[in-house]
C-alpha cells in the first residue's frame, strides 16, 4: 500500500491561496507583490465609496445592511493586502508550531464568526417578531453570535501571537474582533437594562420600549 501523501504545511497552503485566488505566486517579485497590495488597498477605498452609493441609489438609504456590507468588503480588501505584504516577511510569522487540536479547530472559524455572526444575529432579530416574551431570547442569541463567537474564536488563536508575530497578530485579532463586538453593544445594553415604559397616546395603553436598539415590544 503506497504511503499517504504528506499534508501541506501552512506556508504551502498560503502560497497556493495567494497564487490561485490573488494571482501572486510564492516566488513573485517584490514589484509584483507591491502592485497587488496597492490594487487591494485601492479596492478598499473604492468599496468604501461605491457600496454605500449603490445602496443609497437602490434603496434610498444605506441602512444597517448597507454599512455592514461596506465594512465587510473594506476589511476583506485590507486583510488581503496585509496578507500579501506580510507573506514574505518570515520574521513576522509565528514560531509556535501548529497543534491541530480542538482549540485550533475553534480558531479556524474566527473570520467566519466575525463576518457572519453579526449578519445572522441581525437577520434573526429582523425576521422573527421581537415581543415581550421573545426579546430576551432573541437578543441573547444575537449577542452570542455577534460578540461571543468572535471573542471565543479570537482567544483560540491568541496562543500563536508570540514574538515578533505579535506585532501583527495582536492588532489584527483585536481590531477585526472589535468590529462585530461593537454591533452587539446596543443589544447587550438593552439586555442589561431591560425595557422602559413608553407613555402612550391619550386613551392608549403604555408600551415597552428598548432604548438602545430603538425597538417597541409588541
Amino acid at each position: 500500500m503506497p504511503d499517504p501523501l504528506p499534508s501541506p504545511t501552512p506556508h504551502e497552503i498560503s502560497d497556493t491561496v495567494a497564487e490561485e485566488f490573488f494571482g501572486v505566486a510564492g516566488g513573485a517579485s517584490a514589484h509584483a507583490r507591491r502592485t497587488a497590495v496597492w490594487q487591494w488597498l485601492t479596492g478598499a477605498v473604492e468599496s468604501a465609496v461605491l457600496v454605500p452609493l449603490v445602496f443609497s441609489l437602490r434603496f434610498g438609504e444605506v441602512g444597517v445592511l448597507g454599512w455592514g456590507t461596506t465594512v465587510f468588503f473594506v476589511v476583506y480588501c485590507l486583510l488581503v493586502a496585509l496578507g500579501l505584504h506580510v507573506r514574505p516577511r518570515t520574521d513576522l510569522h509565528t514560531r509556535v508550531p501548529l497543534r491541530g487540536d480542538w482549540v485550533d479547530h475553534v480558531g479556524a472559524y474566527w473570520l467566519v464568526a466575525c463576518a457572519f455572526g453579526p449578519l445572522v444575529g441581525w437577520a434573526v432579530t429582523s425576521a422573527v417578531p421581537v415581543t415581550e416574551t421573545s426579546w430576551q431570547s432573541l437578543y441573547g442569541l444575537r449577542a452570542v453570535l455577534a460578540a461571543g463567537l468572535p471573542l471565543v474564536t479570537a482567544l483560540a488563536l491568541s496562543r500563536y501571537a508570540r514574538g515578533k508575530a505579535a506585532w501583527v497578530a495582536v492588532p489584527l485579532l483585536v481590531g477585526v474582533t472589535l468590529l462585530p463586538v461593537l454591533t452587539a453593544v446596543p443589544v447587550t445594553q438593552d439586555l442589561w437594562e431591560g425595557p422602559a415604559v413608553q407613555q402612550a397616546q391619550p386613551g392608549g395603553e403604555p408600551t415597552l420600549y428598548l432604548r438602545h436598539t430603538e425597538r417597541t415590544l409588541r
